[in-house]
C-alpha cells in the first residue's frame, strides 16, 4: 500500500505482483479494499493496482464535480504518475462507468476492459437519485450496513468490517454529487465504438444493476456477458475464487 501524487490528489492504492499492469477501480461507498480478494489471487506475471477514488478511502485532495469524466481523468492521472502508458482496466459498479468512459475517450491507453456489476449507461433511474438516502447512509452506520448487505449478502468477516469502516468515511459531497453525475452520464449505444477486448461480468442475483441492465451494457459494448450464479453485486467478495478465475482468464485468452 502506498500514496502517489496524481494531479491534485494524493492517491492511496494497493499494489500486488509484477509484470503487465491492471488497474482495478472500485464502486461508490467502496474503496480499494474491495479488491483485496482479487489481489490475493493474482497470477504470476501480473501487476495489480487498486486506487481509492477521490472522496473515498484514504485518497486525499479537494472535492471536484465528481462527474464520470472527472473521475476518469483522476484514474488516467494515477496511471501517468506510475508511468503506465497502457494497461488492462477493470471497473466495478461506479468504477465500471469510469472504466467505460476511459475506453471511450482514451482507447489508446487500454489493453482490455472488464466491466463488473455494470453501472447504468442510459442514465441512473430516478428511484436511486435520492439525496436524503445518501445523507442517511453517511449519518447512520446501521442503515449503511443494511444497505451494503442488501447488495452483497452473506459477508461478515474482518474484511467486511473494514469495508463498512471505509464506506462510513466516504465524503458526503462525493455521494451527493454522484447522483446528478450518474443521471447525466448516458453513453448508451456510443459504447459500440469501444474496440479493445472487453467483457461484462454480472451476478445472477444482482437486483441492483444486474439482469436487464447487464444485458443492455453487454449488447452496447458488443461483447460477452458472463453471469455468475448465486452471486449478487459483489462477485469479488461473494465468490472470490470463481471470480478471480474468470477475471484472470480474460487476460490470458
Amino acid at each position: 500500500m502506498a500514496f502517489v501524487k496524481a494531479g491534485d490528489l494524493e492517491t492511496f492504492y494497493l499494489e500486488q505482483g509484477g509484470g503487465a499492469p491492471v488497474i482495478l477501480v472500485h464502486g461508490n461507498w467502496g474503496s480499494s479494499a474491495w479488491w483485496e480478494p482479487v489481489l490475493a489471487r493474482l497470477p504470476d506475471g501480473r501487476r495489480a493496482l487498486a486506487p481509492d477514488l477521490r472522496g473515498r478511502g484514504q485518497t486525499r485532495g479537494p472535492d471536484s464535480d465528481y462527474g464520470i469524466a472527472s473521475m476518469a481523468k483522476d484514474i488516467l492521472a494515477f496511471a501517468d504518475a506510475l508511468g503506465l502508458e497502457r494497461f488492462d482496466l477493470v471497473g466495478h459498479s461506479l468504477g465500471s462507468c469510469v472504466a467505460m468512459e476511459i475506453a471511450l475517450t482514451h482507447p489508446e491507453r487500454l489493453r482490455s476492459l472488464v466491466v463488473v456489476s455494470p453501472g447504468w449507461i442510459d442514465g441512473m433511474p430516478d428511484a436511486y437519485a435520492i439525496p436524503e438516502r445518501q445523507k442517511q447512509l453517511k449519518d447512520d452506520p446501521a442503515f449503511l450496513a443494511m444497505a451494503l448487505r442488501a447488495i452483497v449478502p452473506g459477508k461478515d468477516d474482518e474484511l467486511w468490517r473494514r469495508l463498512l469502516r471505509d464506506a462510513s468515511e466516504q465524503r458526503l459531497e462525493a455521494a451527493l454529487a454522484l447522483l446528478p453525475a450518474l443521471t447525466v452520464w448516458r453513453p448508451g449505444d456510443a459504447l459500440a465504438a469501444v474496440r479493445v477486448p472487453r467483457v461484462v461480468i454480472s451476478g445472477a442475483l444482482d437486483l441492483f444493476t444486474g439482469g436487464p441492465n447487464a444485458v443492455r451494457v453487454a449488447q452496447a459494448l458488443g461483447c460477452e456477458l458472463i453471469t455468475m450464479p448465486k452471486v449478487a453485486h459483489g462477485p469479488m467478495l461473494e465468490a472470490p475464487d470463481e471470480f478471480a478465475k474468470i477475471l484472470w482468464e480474460q487476460f490470458s485468452a
